[in-house]
């Protein structure tokens, strides 16, 4: 049965695409659609404080498709339009990516490619009409196509190394924080002496898809990342760990440390260092609350929105650290994964909430929250309005938001466990002084009524 969803959070799959690729240095794409796809993925990560770091904005070219062309096809438009693009743009790679009407009308998209690259350029295709599915979806085909084709036009590592791993489900902009987590990421693994594949960030580029083919492990961290791995698996007989979310916190750092080292035969000795190295800073840090913990902080209610690694992650956390009730847990990346079951769904934050809920419809998350007896909601922006309702505090750590400027934030690891702490005990204490000058102006009115 067909039904509407109200300001959804997610956007379509060509949107998650453009938000992947741009955030790949070395790579321009471009766009085969009406003008206006490119510059509405524009506005909504400028407006959430992410741009992208590559190419972006009015940067990214376009076909602009036209009436015409949606009735006669636009296959001559984009051919005209990747010539001009590599005259004008140098870049390691371009990517063409289609859009709802090209894929309607039927425009050969694969054609154009193969015809730029027979004339030596480095051209390929991915095919992401926004029906496809959400922007997760376009995370999950781009990386996976860009992994499939880059041997068609650059040399692919033929050789392993025992010490690299590729790095995937981590996804440029819907994890808001995914610079700070990948570099979060590449330090713990660095630790204990392996080379990291992490695709985007300061550190990734064109060449890490060239080189995946020669890692030694896949290590995946939702569940949109599984496609590149299992193209990776086949096609060059690399392992996968999965994980349902960043560890985070010392016992899941610990446990990832040694579950790596033990798959790349690293001797557990440096992994036993490792760990416990993070484990010393991480005590370290938290001494300086333990006094008022128990006074202030410990059984907390809390509703936490986001996508299921998040959720996971932020929930885990703050319950098995932080003593969080979390009594509301809402998950809303579950939209192009239909095939799976209500029992599947919840298979992963089973035990992490009172209630769970999946959708992605701002109405609906807002009369869950609403209807909540919390303390603290962590969602996004558009929980803002519950937030005020129920006159208490929110924190961000879904997308999208607004109004606040993110670079290399972390609510992973070691590190982004320390962060989310401060975050979160910041917002108990602006919410508890919240409910105090509410109480204090409520004891006014009503002392200034019983005076008249």
């Amino acid at each position: 049965m067909l039904t509407s969803v109200k300001s959804p959070r997610n956007g379509c799959g060509l949107h998650g695409a453009l938000q992947t690729v741009t955030e790949i240095k070395g790579i321009v794409p471009i766009v085969h659609a009406n003008a206006g796809c490119a510059i509405q993925n524009y506005l909504a990560d400028k407006s959430s404080g992410q741009v992208g770091s590559a190419v972006s904005g009015e940067e990214i070219f376009s076909t602009d498709a036209l009436e015409r062309h949606v009735i006669f096809g636009g296959a001559s438009r984009l051919r005209e339009q990747i010539k001009n693009t590599i005259k004008v743009a140098e870049a390691d790679l371009y990517i063409v990516l289609n859009s709802c009407e090209s894929a309607m009308v039927g425009d050969d998209v694969e054609a154009m490619t193969r015809e730029s690259r027979e004339q030596g350029e480095q051209v390929i295709e991915c095919l992401t009409a926004g029906f496809h599915g959400d922007s997760h979806y376009g995370y999950e085909a781009v990386v996976s196509d860009i992994l499939k084709k880059i041997k068609l036009v650059k040399e692919v590592e033929k050789e392993k190394n025992d010490r690299l791993v590729n790095i995937f489900g981590v996804l440029p902009h819907k994890d808001i924080y995914f610079k700070g987590d990948l570099e979060e990421i590449k330090r713990i693994l660095e630790g204990i002496g392996i080379k990291v594949n992490t695709f985007f960030g300061a550190d990734g580029s064109v060449e890490d898809f060239s080189k995946a083919s020669g890692a030694a492990l896949n290590i995946v961290f939702s569940k949109w990342g599984r496609e590149p791995a299992r193209f990776l698996s086949e096609e060059y007989s690399i392992p996968t760990t999965e994980w349902n979310s960043i560890p985070t916190g010392p016992e899941e750092v610990s446990e990832f440390l040694y579950e790596i080292s033990g798959k790349l035969g690293i001797d557990e000795e440096t992994a036993r260092r490792s760990a416990q190295k993070e484990k010393d800073e991480f005590a370290y840090y938290l001494k300086g609350i333990r006094d008022s913990f128990y006074e202030e902080f410990a059984g907390r209610s809390v509703a936490v929105v986001g996508d299921e690694s998040t959720v996971v992650k932020v929930a885990g956390y703050l319950k098995n650290y932080l003593d969080a009730d979390i009594r509301i847990a809402v998950v809303t990346d579950y939209f192009g994964k239909a095939e799976l079951s209500a029992e599947e769904k919840a298979e992963t934050v089973a035990g992490l909430a009172r209630e769970v809920y999946f959708t992605q419809d701002s109405k609906e998350i807002q009369d869950i929250l609403i209807h909540s007896s919390v303390d603290l909601v962590l969602g996004s922006s558009l929980d803002r309005q519950a937030v005020e309702e129920k006159g208490t505090v929110g924190l961000d750590i879904s997308y999208p938001v607004y109004g606040k400027a993110i670079m290399n934030r972390t609510y992973s690891g070691m590190h982004g466990a320390l962060t989310l702490t401060e975050d979160y005990l910041t917002a108990i204490r602006e919410a508890d002084s919240l409910k105090e000058k509410r109480l204090l102006e409520y004891i006014r009115q009503d002392s200034a009524k019983e005076g008249e």
